[in-house]
């Protein structure tokens, strides 16, 4: 049985969906990516492959999302605004939600 005080959020990425422990659910969205870009799982591997372009050669960065229960699209949720970091509270992030992986090409 899982500790109450743990935090634990379904990552879905390329049709896979991994249950991801989030050790501070307070700490910016931006550090979260990076602690899921170097989480490996029990067989040693990393969690997700993070390519770093994509198939026509543009540079990637990636986003977390959540669904939007009335209109069912995933909304970005933005690690920054403006000069305000952004946690998972600010998108209404709760213990057991489901959020997903988005590759977002940018120009080089």
């Amino acid at each position: 049985m899982a500790n109450t005080d743990e935090y634990f959020l379904n990552i879905v990425y390329k049709n896979t969906t991994v249950m991801f422990r989030v050790i501070d659910p307070k700490a910016p969205l931006s550090t979260l990516m990076t602690n899921l870009r170097h989480a490996v799982g029990q067989d040693g591997r990393l969690i997700f492959d993070f390519p770093s372009i994509d198939g026509s050669g543009a540079p990637l960065d990636y986003f977390f999302g959540k669904e939007d229960p009335e209109i069912h699209e995933i909304r970005v949720m933005r690690p920054r605004i403006g000069k305000t970091d952004q946690i998972l509270a600010d998108y209404n992030v709760k213990n057991g939600d489901t959020i997903f992986l988005i590759p977002d090409p940018f120009p080089g």
